[in-house]
């Protein structure tokens, strides 16, 4: 499913350099805490499901189904962290005044670039 859905995404937009993708997922954040005496309720955001792609230009990031995507000039970027926990990858983006997080699984695709800044 996965692989069909990023090759809709390269075929659409035309993009040559696979080995700069990577998959990931927002980090739900808890929007709503429901204590009771038996039990603690958390609600969390809904997760959403991004290709990463990297380039000299700057970072795109398209949504798993393709319709979307948001291009961001590395000019805008003021603060870009990769870092990795057991088997997940953590990346972070600060935009401006706006910080965004994101998974990473960094065993999908073997983008050799993101392999050498988590040291695997």
């Amino acid at each position: 499913m996965i692989t069909k859905q990023l090759e809709a995404i390269l075929e659409k937009y035309k993009i040559t350099k696979t080995k700069n993708i990577i998959y990931g997922t927002n980090i739900p954040m808890p929007n709503c805490i429901l204590p009771t005496p038996w039990k603690t309720y958390i609600n969390f955001e809904e997760s959403a499901y991004y290709f990463f792609y990297f380039d000299e230009i700057g970072i795109a990031i398209y949504e798993r189904d393709g319709e979307k995507f948001v291009k961001i000039p590395w000019e805008e970027v003021k603060d870009f962290k990769v870092s990795h926990v057991f088997i997940l990858g953590k990346m972070t983006i600060q935009i401006g005044t706006n910080t965004y997080h994101f998974q990473l699984n960094r065993f999908v695709f073997g983008c050799p670039w993101i392999a050498s800044i988590l040291d695997i």
